[in-house]
């Protein structure tokens, strides 16, 4: 079952402190999780000046990609459910000299997007969250139209045996992963819901860096 927004919070806020150097974890396996938020930020052709949104920002990893696309006349909106994970990226900002990040509590679910926004990021968040097709849908309604949006997001093969993604759910259950979230796609949503759709596996099939434009009426 997967966990409730309350339970997701806290658990976030007791991760704060060790969720960046965490991810050498990830780099462990071979995971070029540095490099698929790069590409992932590339894919949403972000000009300097424009406005973007970060859903699901946490500790502010993806900022300096963001900053470097939309440069000190841009404007870059992070998102994100747990004060404690926001606090850690506003530090990050502030020590870069960024005074063009904006930082957001809320839940993604509920988040109303700015008019002006030009680009939807969300990486390793959209599939933690069982409504995130709603999310989506949402996002196509209220982006303007030929905005872009990119996510890069863990997946389970569906070539691999159930056994093991069970096991992987256990390990990642301090992350708020459930077993459910093996059938979670949200690059099939983004699909549902934008045009011009393009979709890279990467690590073998076990991340997918996906993005779309909003369609005009």
């Amino acid at each position: 079952m997967a966990w409730s927004k309350a339970e997701f919070r806290e658990q976030y806020s007791k991760l704060a402190s060790i969720y960046d150097p965490g991810m050498w974890l990830y780099r462990a396996v071979g995971l070029r999780i540095s490099a698929y938020r790069q590409a992932a930020v590339e894919a949403l052709r972000l000009q300097p000046g424009d406005t973007v949104v970060d859903l699901g920002c946490g500790t502010g990893l993806n900022l300096p990609y963001l900053h470097a696309a939309v440069g000190d006349s841009g404007r870059i909106i992070g998102v994100d459910l747990t004060p404690e994970m926001l606090e850690r990226a506003e530090h990050r900002a502030r020590k870069a000299g960024w005074t063009n990040v904006e930082l957001v509590e809320a839940d993604m679910s509920a988040y109303r997007y700015p008019a002006d926004a030009q680009g939807l990021l969300a990486t390793l968040a959209l599939a933690t969250v069982p409504d995130y097709d709603d999310i989506l849908a949402r996002a196509a309604l209220e982006l303007p139209a030929g905005a872009r949006i990119a996510n890069f997001e863990l997946q389970w093969p569906e070539r691999w045996p159930t056994w093991l993604a069970r096991f992987a759910a256990w390990l990642n259950r301090p992350a708020g992963v459930t077993p459910d979230i093996v059938d979670r796609r949200p690059a099939d949503a983004i699909a549902r819901h934008f045009v011009e759709v393009e979709a890279r596996e990467v690590y073998f099939g076990a991340g997918i860096i996906c993005s779309g434009t909003v369609p005009r009426s």
